[in-house]
């Protein structure tokens, strides 16, 4: 499992970070464009909220279940899960085909019922006895650069939007709703800092990612989740 770490910061301090990043360690190869490549992310409850509320109440061991799509592209299609416990992750996937992906997109888990994959099946299950659904789209760009040492990888989530169709999987339209600012938050043009690594972060690192703020459980999932809420909307 990996050591994970984020920080919401504002715009002013990201492009500060930004720039001792872009000096000091690589881009990730994915990012081909300057401002990063899109990602979006369907994400799944049951009919308990159990992911929203074992957020919420800081439970130590937790998952979430979704489905990640990049640039819109179709042809990559990946079902994950992500495994959390205290400040350390774990993300096993498997790749969906477009039928599977349009099911589950509408709430029909049968297909995973003919992959032979402890995932699949876990999913399937839950999906049949616990009502796992889709819930919302989190939508952002991500800007990420990579260090050798421990695995680093240190990105920067901008534009982060909340979408209930699925349409919103493919790029952010017109009606997907900006998140920030939000109360807890108070600033627009938030941008969650994301520092990932194995075993220890190069002093350097660091040294250079220090805000002055403090390390914050920013749930995209449960940020985009109550703005939905706020706006009485919910997945169609």
């Amino acid at each position: 499992m990996r050591n994970e770490k984020k920080i919401v910061l504002a715009y002013e301090q990201y492009l500060v970070l930004s720039a001792r990043m872009r000096a000091m360690l690589s881009p990730d190869p994915h990012c081909t464009d300057p401002q990063g490549y899109f990602i979006s992310s369907l994400y799944f409850d049951d009919m308990h909220e159990t992911a929203y509320q074992e957020k919420q109440s800081g439970t130590p061991a937790r998952k979430k279940y979704r489905i990640r799509i990049y640039n819109g592209d179709l042809s990559r299609i990946t079902l994950e899960c992500k495994e959390k416990k205290l400040d350390r992750i774990e993300k096993v996937g498997e790749r969906l085909s477009l039928d599977t992906y349009q099911a589950l997109l509408h709430g029909n888990p049968a297909p995973l019922a003919d992959m032979n994959t402890p995932l699949a099946r876990e999913v399937y299950a839950l999906c049949k006895t616990k009502h796992l659904t889709p819930r919302v789209a989190v939508t952002y760009r991500r800007e990420a650069y990579l260090h050798p040492l421990s695995n680093t990888r240190i990105t920067f989530d901008k534009e982060l939007r909340a979408g209930y169709t699925a349409a919103s999987m493919l790029t952010q339209g017109v009606n997907d709703l900006p998140v920030f600012p939000t109360a807890e938050y108070p600033y627009p043009g938030a941008v969650i800092l994301e520092i990932k690594y194995d075993e220890m972060i190069a002093s350097h690192i660091a040294q250079a990612l220090r805000t002055g703020g403090i390390v914050q459980a920013a749930s995209k999932y449960c940020l985009c989740r109550d703005m939905l809420h706020m706006a009485g909307k919910q997945w169609q």
